[in-house]
């Protein structure tokens, strides 16, 4: 990348990050958590007059017991849910659209999103699209396009890592284009977000392996970039070291209440961190192959992560090796390029013990790779304030390094 558009990229960094966002308001949700907290969750709503609920579940929990629970507690106070379960793995222009047209049939007055962050995201987008009639999706595309905020929205994840209950953030994806894209807005912040561990007990360990990294990753990349504040330092070193501590129990053993718990609260500070001081390449990369391969968002950031951090060199060395002492990764007197290097390494042996590859294998198409670098350089220049910028050239260089597999 040239002196000039890194100059530019750091400008509008700059000029983004110091000057405008900080006259923006960034919304928290009222947090409700605790084990069987999602049962009280129709008796809050009554309680505070929300009596026509649009509720946009996963099938997973709508057809397990703990959903059926919940479901039936709606009956006690006397609310009938109007019930959305078509939301696939990768929320669709359509998928969102369609849920869209029978919730405003519906004449609900509240949104709830009970699933994995592609739920939560499509609901973010749901009411986005109730509160504001003139705009499409693609019109939202980017940061703050959004009038009004939907009033009553309440996000309850069933996976600790996404943070979407917390972010400003819904990503969806144009299967035309091949594509996955952010609207981003602090209009789409959740009123409450509701943590139950109870939810995460027959999540597969696969799933734990790829959303506990994603939560590592919105920390990791939000406490690298340029743009870290206090409060966003706080969350992200308090995301990392429940992370250290718990993924690897909560992977061997999902009956792990406190684990699972503290997965919960790594995801939701994770969230807290990236939604105000970012992500970076890995992030932008990662959306270019699940909107290509549809390849799940997680495993996608766990694999690319190491890799980035390593290319980032010694711009990122600080940084990280604050991480590496956080966790307690270091000995007196050691350099902080040794202490970055220790940090890294504990991300592949993390990454070895939950079962997850070093690199992609046999799937990125080298003919691809022009397209996929130049969407990954859009997303991330100049609004990503990466430890180090990268031209398209370079970006297509690092595809080939994680997928080096020849046929």
């Amino acid at each position: 990348m040239n002196c000039f558009h890194v100059f530019y990229c750091r400008c509008y960094q700059f000029l983004f990050n110091q000057i405008a966002l900080p006259l923006v308001a960034f919304p928290e949700p009222e947090l409700i958590e605790g084990k069987g907290s999602l049962l009280t969750l129709p008796s809050v709503l009554k309680k505070r007059g929300y009596i026509r609920p649009f509720l946009m579940i996963s099938k997973t929990v709508k057809k397990s017991e703990y959903g059926q629970e919940f479901l039936a507690e709606f009956a006690k106070v006397g609310i009938q849910p109007i019930l959305y379960d078509s939301i696939p793995s990768d929320p669709t222009f359509d998928s969102i659209n369609n849920a869209h047209q029978i919730a405003l049939k519906s004449n609900c007055d509240s949104l709830l999103a009970l699933g994995g962050g592609s739920v939560i995201d499509a609901a973010k987008a749901v009411g986005a699209l109730l509160a504001n009639p003139g705009l499409s999706l693609p019109k939202m595309r980017g940061l703050l396009k959004i009038k009004k905020r939907y009033p009553m929205l309440i996000a309850i994840p069933t996976t600790a890592g996404t943070g979407s209950e917390v972010t400003i953030a819904s990503v969806v994806s144009n299967p035309k284009a091949k594509e996955k894209f952010a609207i981003s807005d602090p209009k789409l912040v959740p009123q409450i977000a509701l943590l139950d561990a109870n939810l995460l007990k027959t999540l597969p360990p696969s799933i734990i392996a790829d959303t506990g990294m994603d939560a590592l990753t919105h920390a990791v990349e939000a406490f690298i970039g340029n743009a870290l504040t206090k409060k966003t330092k706080s969350a992200a070193l308090k995301a990392v070291r429940l992370i250290k501590n718990n993924l690897l129990e909560f992977y061997r053993n999902p009956d792990h209440e406190e684990a699972a718990s503290n997965m919960l609260k790594a995801s939701y500070y994770a969230g807290q961190a990236f939604t105000r001081s970012y992500v970076g390449y890995v992030h932008a990369i990662a959306h270019s192959l699940g909107g290509e391969y549809h390849v799940p968002h997680g495993r996608a950031n766990a694999i690319i992560l190491p890799h980035m951090l390593r290319r980032y060199g010694k711009k990122a060395d600080k940084k990280l090796s604050l991480l590496a002492e956080a966790i307690k990764l270091t000995k007196d007197g050691e350099r902080k390029e040794t202490k970055a290097l220790a940090f890294i390494s504990w991300i592949d042996t993390l990454k070895e013990k939950l079962g997850i590859p070093n690199y992609f294998s046999h799937l990125i198409r080298k003919e691809d790779i022009p397209s996929l670098a130049l969407r990954a350089a859009k997303e991330g220049n100049p609004l990503y304030p990466v430890p180090k910028e990268l031209s398209q050239k370079e970006l297509m260089a690092f595809y080939e390094e994680i997928d080096p597999y020849e046929d």
